[in-house]
């Protein structure tokens, strides 16, 4: 099984799609496709699309890197319109409320914060929990910001019984709230957003640094296609 990146851009995808699921990934996605079988489930069904969110990835890979937070920053200040109804899963349901001050147009969004969980897949309960929200509210679009791999593994689990576009986003949200400082732009142009992550979060990013530098070694495994659902 291979780590399939498209060479759509996300415009052509959701121009073309009106589902599916878009995923942003990184040298440490590489490391978990290897090593974890419940991500590499999820991330490799045929309804997913993904693109290369590292610099370092991109170049190796010989394709545009798209950013997760880049995109999503984008999208909300240039593609929102009355047609789309968006449902947003974040750490924490406040976060909504600011998104809204930001981005006037979603005021009509739901949200939904799920509890923290230790292990990488939410319980049945709680997918069902949230598929009933979905199915009420009957969602477009549906971010989630929790962080990989548990938001793509939810956003299989939860693809597969609702059919929406789903936006696996990680910290995003966070950036556009500055609840996180992101990466200044010289260090993303050089491709060293790890080396400025290491050196300003040690405890947190150390293990995922050196998951990235791990996942070198499965390049290999990686192919560039472009398809369609």
């Amino acid at each position: 099984m291979k780590l399939t990146f498209t060479s759509q851009s996300p415009d052509k995808v959701l121009q073309e799609n009106k589902t599916g699921i878009l995923n942003f990934q990184n040298l440490y996605s590489v490391y978990l496709f290897n090593k974890h079988q419940e991500f590499r489930g999820a991330i490799a069904s045929p309804y997913n699309f993904i693109f290369p969110d590292g610099r370092v990835l991109s170049f190796l890979l010989k394709t545009n890197q798209v950013r997760g937070p880049s995109f999503t920053r984008r999208f909300l200040e240039t593609k929102l319109n009355k047609k789309q109804k968006h449902f947003f899963i974040l750490p924490e349901t406040k976060d909504l409320k600011l998104l809204i001050e930001k981005y006037p147009k979603l005021k009509n969004s739901k949200t939904y914060a799920p509890p923290y969980i230790k292990n990488s897949t939410f319980s049945e309960e709680e997918v069902k929990k949230i598929l009933e929200q979905l199915k009420k509210f009957k969602p477009t679009h549906i971010w989630i910001c929790i962080g990989n791999p548990k938001q793509e593994i939810l956003a299989n689990q939860l693809y597969k019984r609702y059919k929406a576009l789903y936006f696996n986003v990680g910290a995003a949200t966070d950036f556009l709230l500055e609840k996180k400082k992101e990466v200044p732009l010289i260090f993303r142009k050089l491709g060293l957003e790890w080396f400025y992550r290491l050196v300003t979060d040690f405890r947190y990013s150390w293990k995922k640094v050196l998951g990235s530098l791990v996942g070198l070694r499965y390049l290999k495994k990686i192919k560039i296609i472009k398809k369609d659902l």
